[in-house]
C-alpha cells in the first residue's frame, strides 16, 4: 500500500537514515514492550506517507523523517531502549491509542479540540501553518481565490474540514503527494496541506510547475504534538519530560535544520 517516492526522496531517505539508527518494524506490526535481552520498547503510531515528517524506506526496510528521529530522541531521553513504529493509515492512529496497540503516536497531527476529545497530547514541538497550494504563475488573491474550485486534501487531516470551508468540491486522497499530484495533473484546482511538507514535495518533484499561493493560518489548529491515550497521564508525563530535554540538545536543533532549514527561509 505504501507509495513509491521520488528517486530524490529515496537519496534523501538514505541520508537521514544514516543518522537515526534504523530502527523500525515491518508494516502494521506491534511489538511487546519488554524486547530481546530484556530491552525496552515503545511502541509508536505513525503513517509512513508523509515527507519529511515520516515515510518508509523500502530499500533499508525503516522509517525515516523528522518525527521518526525525534520519536528516537525522546525515547532514549526517556529511557527506552528503542522505539518500534507501527504504520498505519492516518485516520487509523487515534483509534490504535484507544484499543492499546501502540503507546504513543506521532505523525504530525496538528493538536485540534476535536482530537483533544479522544486523546491526549503533549506539548506542541513544532508550530506550522497550512497552506493552498496550485500552479506556479497562478494568480490567488487570498483564501477567497479557493471558493467553489475543486481542492485536493488528504482524508482524515485537518485539511479536510479546511478544505470545505471554501469548497463544496473536495477530493480526500490517501496522501499528501497524491494530493499534490492531482493538481500538478490538473485534475484538482489546488491542494491544501501542511507548509513543511508542502515545500518539501515541491522542491524535490515540482520545482517551476507547483507554488505555494497563500497561508491558511487560523492562530487555534497550529501546533504539532505527540498524542497518547486519553487519560494516560504517565505516558503524557514522561514524553513531556522527554521532550523538553531533547529540545534542550543539539542534536534537536539539527535535526530541525536538517529537515527543515531552508524550507523557513
Amino acid at each position: 500500500m505504501k507509495k513509491i517516492l521520488s528517486f530524490v526522496l529515496a537519496a534523501i531517505c538514505l541520508l537521514a537514515f544514516a543518522g537515526c539508527g534504523g530502527h523500525g518494524s515491518q508494516a502494521g506490526t506491534p511489538a511487546a514492550h519488554q524486547g530481546a535481552h530484556g530491552e525496552t520498547v515503545l511502541r509508536v503510531g505513525t503513517d509512513a506517507d508523509y515527507p519529511p515528517f515520516e515515510y518508509y524506506q523500502e530499500t533499508t526496510k525503516a522509517f525515516t523523517g523528522f518525527d521518526i528521529e525525534l520519536m528516537q530522541g525522546v525515547a532514549r531521553e526517556m529511557g527506552y531502549s528503542r522505539v518500534e513504529f507501527v504504520n498505519l493509515d492516518f485516520d487509523k492512529l487515534l483509534p490504535a491509542l484507544e484499543d492499546k496497540k501502540v503507546d504513543a503516536v506521532i505523525s504530525c497531527l496538528t493538536v485540534t479540540e476535536e482530537r483533544k476529545q479522544k486523546s491526549d497530547f503533549t506539548e506542541p514541538y513544532l508550530d506550522s501553518a497550512n497552506v493552498a497550494v496550485g500552479p506556479a504563475g497562478t494568480a490567488f488573491n487570498g483564501v477567497e481565490g479557493l471558493k467553489g474550485k475543486r481542492i485536493a486534501v488528504e482524508a482524515g487531516s485537518i485539511h479536510v474540514k479546511e478544505a470545505k470551508r471554501h469548497s463544496g468540491d473536495v477530493v480526500e486522497c490517501g496522501y499528501a503527494g497524491e494530493a499534490l499530484k492531482m493538481v500538478a495533473d490538473k485534475k484538482a484546482d489546488f491542494a491544501i496541506l501542511d507548509q513543511y511538507t508542502a515545500r518539501f514535495f515541491i522542491t524535490h518533484n515540482y520545482s517551476g510547475k507547483l507554488a505555494v499561493l497563500a497561508e491558511i493560518r487560523d492562530n487555534k489548529d497550529t501546533g504539532i504534538a505527540i498524542a497518547v491515550a486519553k487519560g494516560n497521564r504517565e505516558m503524557l508525563d514522561k514524553l513531556n519530560a522527554g521532550l523538553k530535554n531533547y529540545q534542550a540538545t543539539a542534536a534537536f536543533m539539527q535535526l530541525k535544520n536538517t529537515y527543515f532549514g531552508r524550507l523557513d527561509k
